[in-house]
């Protein structure tokens, strides 16, 4: 059988421009160059020309970059938020 929707965390990165998440996040802060979030068991600051958060859903972030500079991810401890 054939799964209609995605039960496992996603990360998807289309051309250095578009940066898809699915699962669970946290947003922390966003400005008009940079946004920092956790996702899963993970800290992610995306820094760009242009950051744009096209979708923000309860585990779906979409986000859309212009002349992307940097994605930094570092694995947070093995502690989990309830």
């Amino acid at each position: 059988m054939k799964k209609l929707f995605q039960t496992e965390p996603l990360m998807e990165i289309s051309n250095c421009e578009q940066l898809k998440f699915i699962g669970k996040y946290k947003f922390l802060e966003a400005s008009e160059r940079h946004c920092a979030f956790t996702y899963e068991q993970f800290y992610i600051n995306v820094k760009a020309e242009k950051v744009h958060i096209d979708v923000l859903k309860v585990e779906e972030l979409i986000i859309h970059v212009e002349d992307l500079q940097s994605i930094e991810m570092k694995k947070q401890g093995d502690h989990h938020e309830t």
